[in-house]
């Protein structure tokens, strides 16, 4: 009678750690079919950002590019029109460079 009693014990306990193990592989099943989903949604949003980003970096690549060469356009043009000022700025700017690489050099030694 006892062999009995325990042998019910232990099935009614395997099957109830047979029934928790389903439980818990179901939960796993379930997680992963609701977060699969999510991660998609995560990634095209992180693909999103990124490509905007990208979109960001070419836009300011392309103003800076116009911009020197609007730069460069106005500097040949007041060169053209003002040879002599722009030959003495030039001096000027390569005298003051000039200094301040010497005075940079002096405070090294």
């Amino acid at each position: 009678m006892e062999d009995s009693i325990s042998s019910d014990l232990v099935k009614n306990g395997q099957a109830l750690a047979d029934k928790a193990a389903d439980k818990v592989q179901e939960g796993i099943r379930g997680a992963k079919h609701a977060a699969g989903p999510a991660v998609d949604k995560a990634i095209n949003r992180v693909r999103s950002v990124g490509r905007q980003g990208m979109d960001a970096v070419g836009d300011a690549a392309q103003r800076t590019r116009d911009a020197a060469s609007y730069a460069s356009d106005s500097i040949v043009t007041y060169t053209r029109e003002n040879p002599v000022k722009a030959l003495l700025i030039a001096a000027a700017s390569g005298a003051l460079l000039l200094s301040l690489l010497n005075v940079l050099k002096s405070t090294r030694d």
